[in-house]
């Protein structure tokens, strides 16, 4: 029982570092001009029986004459209605059309409330929370939570001498390599989605930071571990698939900040004292939602 428990911790942990080692990988269909379908059809039939219907309540199945009547008013009534009908759904076909071709041009022009709308709904459902700082011309900013390295694993999969799978405490400088990991998986996987999201953009700066914990009195102290200009071209030809995330980040990235510390080459929170800026940003998040 204890053999099969630890090869199976083994094996979740395999899946763990298999979707770190990952992240950077997922890719996202680029946004499209949306087409709105054609009118909804008008079954003429469908209404000509409810004319009918309508017209005869009351009327006598002995009265011919006036039953005759009643069902050519149902035939003029019934023409009358369709046309209309159709009328109104193409017209109400153009407008919707008109509404998503507008939010398609301000997309395209990076309107900042239609980009940051934009990125906001993309980054919902993420993995790693994310959220649009703001846009500027054709660049964004964003902000992604990073896992702490005291969140990330503390253990790995590994042998026994006899073959059999067991697990392991995680040495510290292999703990660091893959907090670096998951990092830049966790950036990377973001501005993919932006840029894919938002056409228009040609660049994105990013700011990862981890979700602060409450000090003694309440507050929380953002701590910033990478900030990073993307610009959408370097992401071109990236072999994505074979390359590592924290090798794409150092070489795809300009501007880019972040702080390694002793041999195990430790992320540590970035200096904020000339970025005020930034700290502004950081400190006007709401991490509770983000967390949620």
């Amino acid at each position: 029982m204890v053999a099969s428990s630890r090869a199976e911790a083994a094996e979740e942990l395999e899946d763990v570092y298999r979707r770190i080692a990952g992240l950077h990988r997922e890719t996202f269909q680029p946004a499209q001009r949306r087409v709105e379908p054609p009118p909804a059809p008008v079954h003429e039939a469908d209404v000509l029986k409810r004319q009918q219907k309508e017209k005869l309540e009351g009327i006598s199945f002995f009265a011919r004459a006036r039953r005759r009547a009643a069902l050519a008013q149902a035939n003029l009534d019934t023409q009358q209605e369709v046309e209309h009908r159709r009328r109104e759904n193409a017209r109400q076909q153009l407008e919707r059309q008109r509404q998503h071709d507008q939010e398609w041009s301000l997309l395209n022009a990076n309107d900042p409330g239609t980009v940051i709308g934009a990125l906001a709904a993309a980054f919902e459902d993420n993995d790693a929370a994310a959220a649009p700082l703001g846009v500027s011309g054709d660049e964004a900013s964003v902000l992604v939570i990073v896992p702490t390295l005291a969140g990330m694993p503390q253990k790995k999969p590994d042998v026994t001498p006899t073959g059999r799978p067991t697990i392991k405490a995680l040495p510290k400088k292999e703990a660091s390599a893959w907090h670096a990991t998951a990092v830049a998986g966790c950036i990377l996987v973001t501005v993919r989605e932006a840029f894919a999201v938002a056409p228009g953009l040609r660049t994105v700066r990013m700011v990862a930071a981890t979700t602060p914990e409450r000090d003694a009195y309440g507050n929380r102290r953002p701590e910033a571990l990478v900030a990073a200009r993307f610009e959408r071209h370097r992401l071109e030809g990236v072999q994505w698939e074979t390359t590592e995330s924290v090798r794409i980040l150092n070489d795809v990235a300009t501007e880019l900040q972040l702080k390694q510390a002793g041999a195990a080459k430790t992320l540590t929170p970035l200096t904020l004292d000339d970025e005020p800026e930034l700290r502004a940003l950081l400190n006007a998040i709401d991490y509770e939602e983000l967390r949620a």
